[in-house]
């Protein structure tokens, strides 16, 4: 009875299982199970809207060549997978919904949706181009976990639709997971209607984008073109020391204040490009010790001249690692071990304006010395009492700040020379423990070029490589 049993058991699974099979089979051959209506139009193939070759329209039965492109009337509109379609002259439209891998642009100063048969909207699975054009009207706009939409639009994607790209009165739904792309050619803002949290923000756009709302990156941040001005606002790269995303920098940078989960993925290369709107600095951190492995560090840049001193000890939880045209950069681990510390390694004179500055996540300890930077013109020497040595702008046109920190008082010389050695500037400087900046104020016209910028005392040397602009 047993045996029977089991083997009448073992034959319903394989009888379940090859209608589930069956069922699966049948599904995958089905092309297509939304319910359409008569006079509702798809797309068969790419091209311009006015086309009317790549359009077919719905009999109530099947599909069949249409007669003349959508105009404006009460019957839905699909871009199928696959299709691009650009949409040039302003139209009243009832339902559009946009496939997966399809994409729809929009080039008319606005297209509007009206509730003509009692529901209106855009449904968007795939990509979505607005331009600077505007949608408004009465219906509703969903764009889904798999789209993309970019705008062109000067004020963005705002909450309230009385400005921006979507102007509609009805319900607004961006999923968290879709790409959002600035791509305007003038100033944008982001607007304030964005999910707070967000897969993936491409910034592409030369003339810059402004945030109007703090925004959290899942995944990745991608500069292509311009820079991302964070305002009194705070932009938040990962989630988690187990979820750091990722800054993707083609060009541009960052202006503001932002703030970057580390750990075991990033904990050797966490990348900061942060500019002053005239300078780009690119600040890498490394963690060199197993208590600071996984943390958060803030960066935030800060307008006008920076302070001449700072409390004691040396600045150890919001250091200066940056000196700007227009402001300075600081720098603090939060979310991390408390004797730990940033402790810069290297700073390099870039091309086009750049300059990339190495810093390192350290134990706090005021006595080590760090020999692993090479002795050249174009990186700070190694570094003993004196420690930290910032100098910028760089390039700079006329004035220039150094800032560093000392584990001794003492004398010291700030001296600069040309490519060819010869000293065009000295002057001897009283150093206190803790904190010191100079401020060199030209006696005489240098020259654009190359310079290199050496701070001494009795034991050490520390050498930079500056540039002076025109």
């Amino acid at each position: 009875m047993g045996t029977h049993m089991r083997i009448v058991v073992a034959g319903s699974i394989f009888a379940a299982a090859s209608l589930l099979l069956i069922i699966v089979f049948n599904i995958s051959d089905v092309e297509d199970t939304r319910a359409y209506s008569t006079g509702d139009f798809r797309t068969v193939s790419s091209g311009e809207w006015n086309e009317t070759s790549i359009w077919e329209t719905y009999d109530g039965k099947k599909w069949n060549e249409a007669p003349m492109p959508p105009g404006e009337g009460m019957y839905k509109v699909i871009v199928s997978s696959g299709n691009e379609i650009t949409l040039s002259d302003e139209m009243v439209l009832e339902e559009i919904i946009i496939d997966e891998k399809a994409r729809l642009n929009i080039e008319a100063n606005s297209i509007r949706l009206s509730k003509m048969n009692g529901k209106s909207s855009i449904l968007c699975n795939g990509t979505l181009s607005l331009g600077t054009s505007i949608i408004e009207g009465e219906g509703d706009i969903i764009i889904g976990a798999k789209a993309t939409l970019l705008t062109g639009n000067e004020n963005g994607i705002n909450r309230s639709g009385k400005t921006g790209s979507i102007q509609l009165k009805g319900k607004k739904e961006f999923s968290k997971d879709a790409i959002f792309i600035y791509n305007g050619t003038i100033p944008q803002k982001t607007g304030n209607g964005l999910p707070n949290i967000l897969r993936n923000l491409i910034i592409d756009n030369a003339s810059n984008v402004q945030m109007d709302q703090s925004i959290f990156i899942v995944d990745k941040l991608t500069l292509k073109k311009g820079n991302l001005i964070t305002g009194r606002y705070t932009l938040t790269i990962g989630t988690s020391t187990m979820a750091t995303g990722e800054i993707e920098r083609i060009s541009g940078a960052i202006c503001g204040k932002v703030k970057r989960w580390y750990g075991a993925i990033n904990k050797n290369n966490l990348l900061f490009p942060l500019t002053d709107g005239t300078t780009i600095n690119i600040f890498s951190y490394s963690s060199v010790t197993p208590e600071a492995d996984k943390g958060m560090v803030e960066m935030n840049f800060n307008f006008g001249k920076i302070e001449k001193n700072s409390s004691n000890p040396i600045e150890e939880k919001n250091v200066v690692v940056g000196i700007g045209e227009k402001g300075y950069y600081t720098a603090s681990l939060s979310n991390g071990p408390e004797e730990c510390s940033l402790k810069i390694t290297s700073a390099l004179t870039g091309s086009n304006n750049e300059n990339k500055i190495s810093w390192k996540i350290d134990k706090n300890n005021n006595n080590q010395v760090n020999n692993s930077v090479p002795n050249t013109s174009e990186k700070i020497d190694k570094i003993d009492n004196i420690q930290n040595i910032i100098f910028g702008p760089n390039p700079f046109t006329e004035t220039f700040f150094v800032r560093f920190s000392s584990e001794t008082s003492g004398l010291a010389d700030i001296q600069l020379m040309n490519i060819n050695g010869q000293i065009v500037y000295k002057q001897p400087m009283q150093i206190a423990e803790g904190i010191n900046q100079f401020e060199y104020v030209p006696k005489q016209l240098l020259p654009p070029g190359t310079y290199i910028l050496q701070v001494n005392n009795a034991s050490e040397i520390h050498t930079i490589k500056i540039v002076k602009g025109n």
